[in-house]
């Protein structure tokens, strides 16, 4: 299979808020336990949950990574950033970032990369669906230069996310649990249907979700029988499927192309698929062993602890949540200067500016600081700045140290993108163009992958009227992202300017 299996790795971005929903089976315990850093090869995992069961849950994700290689044939090397795991023992705490305690976890793009929210429990790393499905996503994007369509992109992601570690072995091509509701009282969509799917935000009338789970259910049927039924007996189409699928993105259209590059009517195809949906559907496995490699643990100070926390917190849109971590801080401890910074930002946007004027003078003008710490400053700057614009007025002083403290978070931290941003947006308030536009593609060539990045770069060219330009970034949105919200405007921006 691998040798032959040609399609490269590279999917559309992440599920919109795919959830897999299982029973209430985590900790409760009141008190906070001490929190590790793990690092094995690709990935990052901080957690308080006991040693064992975080190398399990590790050496899980290793293998099917591994499994996903494979499968696509593609070459066993370190990806460019390593996906972040956030692994809580304590179903409450968990609960305050996801509002529900009863899920095994979610995904989601942040400007300091992908992020997977995951709770101890007994359903295992390999019982979710959502955290294989999008590291598949995650993988995709390190590994291919093609925009997939989206049928194709889920229906791949759905296929490898359903593999069954074994012992020795990874089972790729089973039915994914999570989708069996689908066809209970709708047929699958055709392949049509599949091809030309309505916007996300539309849904197919009274019922949204149903139908989205009949589209991925759909699109993993497809998927399965172009990828894997040559083993149960119908045609091969992997080369096909591959050829059809880079014209696709090169631009040509998904109908004209099909008969060209398939040999036949998509009507006729379509027949096929669902033959093959009546026979039982092969499963393919790959000799994939136990991962064996070491995984280095360090212990998180109480400060960094918290930081990371409040962090996700604000990812989350949590300010109140965030500075609770924050208050906890040691003061004078390890990591004290960055917390403090951190809280002066929330208090900044309630227009709180105290506690940010005495960090600052506290720091002085040559006092060391992280990336961090001056990641936190430029934000805490560019917020008054950005106060004093809505009412038309200017502070030649803010902006200033906007610049400086941007500047220095990205030469300290150059693939802390978080830093990148305030200084862009500082230089757009200030209405200097050319120098956004180069922090911008600064930031980018650290991440020509992130979902954000491009949005961020997209928008702001077709705001400024650069349609050529802009379109290969919103390209990207519509086809990674899963928010109604994004993919409806940058659609509306690429068909505004055809």
């Amino acid at each position: 299979m691998p040798d032959a299996l040609v399609v490269p790795l590279r999917l559309a971005a992440s599920f919109l808020v795919l959830i897999l929903v299982t029973t209430a089976t985590g900790a409760t315990g009141a008190a906070a336990s001490e929190w590790h850093q793990y690092q094995s090869e690709n990935f990052t995992v901080y957690s308080d949950v006991p040693e064992r069961r975080v190398n399990s849950l590790m050496r899980d994700l290793e293998r099917f990574r591994r499994a996903a290689l494979s499968f696509t044939g593609q070459e066993e090397t370190p990806e460019n950033n390593k996906l972040r795991v956030f692994h809580f023992r304590n179903s409450r705490e968990f609960e305050k970032f996801t509002g529900d305690r009863k899920i095994a976890g979610l995904y989601r793009e942040t400007w300091e990369g992908p992020v997977i929210f995951s709770r101890d429990g007994d359903h295992g790393i390999s019982g979710s669906g959502l955290i294989f499905h999008e590291y598949v996503h995650h993988l995709m994007r390190e590994r291919s230069g093609l925009t997939y369509p989206r049928w194709y992109s889920e229906g791949f992601a759905e296929l490898l996310a359903s593999a069954e570690l074994r012992k020795e072995t990874v089972l790729v091509g089973g039915l994914p649990e999570w989708r069996l509701s689908a066809w209970a009282a709708d047929e699958p969509l055709t392949i049509e249907q599949l091809l030309s799917p309505p916007p996300l935000a539309a849904g197919t009338g009274e019922d949204n979700s149903r139908y989205w789970n009949n589209y991925y259910a759909s699109a993993w049927l497809l998927t399965h029988y172009l990828q894997l039924g040559h083993n149960a007996g119908h045609p091969d189409y992997r080369a096909a499927t591959q050829s059809y699928l880079q014209a696709v993105a090169a631009g040509d259209n998904p109908f004209a192309v099909f008969e060209e590059h398939f040999g036949k009517p998509v009507t006729e195809l379509q027949r096929e698929m669902l033959a093959y949906m009546r026979d039982d559907f092969h499963r393919y496995k790959l000799d994939i062993p136990e991962y064996t490699y070491s995984i280095p643990r360090r212990t998180l100070t109480e400060n960094e602890r918290l930081f990371l926390l409040a962090s996700e917190a604000m990812d989350f849109d949590k300010p109140k949540l965030a500075m609770d971590y924050l208050k906890q801080s040691e003061q004078q401890g390890i990591g004290w200067q960055e917390n403090r910074t951190a809280m002066a930002v929330i208090d900044a946007r309630d227009k709180k500016y105290k506690l940010g004027e005495r960090v600052a003078k506290e720091i002085g003008e040559y006092g060391q600081i992280s990336h961090l710490t001056a990641a936190n400053l430029a934000e805490y700057y560019l917020l008054r700045l950005q106060a004093l614009s809505l009412t038309r007025e200017w502070d030649d002083d803010f902006y200033e140290m906007a610049v400086k403290y941007g500047k220095i978070a990205v030469q300290m931290g150059p693939d802390y993108l978080p830093g990148y941003r305030t200084l862009w947006t500082a230089f757009q308030l200030n209405g200097k163009t050319e120098e956004a536009l180069q922090i911008m593609q600064s930031a980018y060539h650290q991440e020509p992958n992130h979902l954000n990045m491009n949005a961020a770069i997209g928008f702001y060219l077709a705001h400024l009227g650069r349609d050529a330009l802009a379109r290969e970034y919103l390209e990207r949105v519509v086809a990674w992202s899963h928010s109604a919200e994004l993919r409806s405007r940058a659609e509306s921006l690429l068909q505004g300017r055809q």
